[in-house]
């Protein structure tokens, strides 16, 4: 893993891996033992200690976390906020009652009807982004990115203040009580001690976040040590899958989204383990044309991330059309259920790649406008 298109690459597995795992696909259980936590970890090994050399350089992070994580995610939430009644139109949400009775009845809990909003009821959606105290359901699995942030800013600036120690054996300590404070913290929460469910849900995940995020940290710290030699990470990569599926599956899976991480060694031994199989993957695949593809994947996440559940819609739509099934089913979410695995695995090829599209020809039409003023 020395060298950055194999981040990506194992970026863009873990999100393909994301989005088939919201298709509630048979691997789902497997994918959700590591997938979000591979990808805190890859922040992680991914920050880079001379932004914390200064309180200017903490601040200049600051600012450019909000830019590639706070106004990503205000923008596209807002839209869908504003889009609530064009989705309701669209059978992509939907407020008829018929709708919830017809639902697979395991899903029930998890599908909403939902209201047209006036100018009032849209106002309050977008304040309700901006202050952070919900989001529209078609942006749901952007629940983490105010965390991450969190979590990165603050990093920056602990890094800041515990660099200022001389004395590295005290630096060491020091992370050692906060990853382990992070993961006692996680824990207690994920046991059920905090009873404001909407509370925890939303900012208490920082702690389990954080510790994943040290991991990479630490990782990339101490990277020397890491093998180099192939069939040694590809020896990794096996002991890690068989692990994870003969040993640890029986355990999980994870769902950090709500908190629950079964047990602080748990959460480690699972990141570990997704990790090793995702970077002998990487290896393996960083020098042909998968490799690239996944590379190219890995790369355009955020597009990925946000605009995943609304291309799942477009699979709804077919598959309700071409079986006879009410339109409103479309808004079942994330997808349809009780649809045998070809669907799912249409939903997880649709949900990459229409986001793929559609941001590429938005960088596309930017970088053609700019032309455009230039030659003006």
């Amino acid at each position: 893993m020395t060298r950055k298109n194999s981040i990506d690459i194992i970026k863009g597995m873990a999100i393909i891996l994301m989005v088939y795992g919201h298709t509630f696909g048979v691997a789902r259980d497997f994918i959700y033992l590591f997938h979000m936590p591979v990808f805190i970890f890859i922040s992680g090994y991914c920050f880079n200690s001379a932004h914390a050399d200064s309180l200017k350089s903490c601040e200049e992070y600051f600012f450019s976390r909000v830019r590639r994580l706070i106004l990503p995610y205000m923008g596209f939430n807002i839209v869908f906020a504003l889009l609530n009644n064009l989705f309701i139109k669209l059978n992509f949400y939907t407020d008829r009652l018929e709708f919830k009775l017809a639902v697979n009845p395991i899903q029930k809990a998890a599908q909403t009807l939902m209201e047209h909003r006036g100018l009032k009821g849209m106002f309050m959606d977008v304040y309700d982004v901006i202050t952070l105290k919900d989001i529209p359901q078609m942006g749901s699995a952007s629940w983490f990115l105010i965390v991450l942030f969190t979590v990165c800013v603050v990093h920056c600036f602990v890094t800041f203040f515990i660099g200022k120690l001389s004395n590295k054996y005290v630096r060491g300590i020091l992370w050692a009580c906060i990853f382990t404070c992070c993961l006692i913290i996680a824990y207690v929460i994920s046991e059920g001690a905090v009873d404001t469910e909407d509370f925890a849900m939303r900012h208490l995940q920082f702690f389990e976040v954080y510790a994943c995020y040290l991991m990479g940290v630490f990782a990339r710290e101490y990277s020397h040590l890491l093998p180099t030699n192939r069939v040694a990470i590809g020896v990794l990569g096996i002991v890690a899958f068989f692990g994870l599926y003969s040993i640890l599956y029986s355990f999980g899976p994870l769902e950090m989204s709500k908190g629950y991480i079964v047990h602080p060694m748990f959460l480690i031994v699972v990141t570990i383990h997704g990790m090793v199989l995702l970077a002998s993957l990487a290896v393996d695949l960083e020098n042909n044309k998968l490799g690239e593809a996944l590379a190219f994947v890995g790369k355009h996440t955020l597009a990925i991330l946000f605009l995943h559940i609304l291309a799942f819609k477009l699979v709804s739509v077919v598959y309700c059309g071409i079986n006879g099934i009410p339109a409103y089913m479309t808004a079942s979410w994330p997808v349809l259920f009780d649809v045998p695995e070809w669907v799912k695995l249409c939903y997880t090829i649709v949900g990459v790649l229409v986001p793929l599209a559609l941001d590429c020809g938005a960088k596309i039409l930017n970088n053609s406008v700019k032309d455009m003023i230039r030659r003006k």
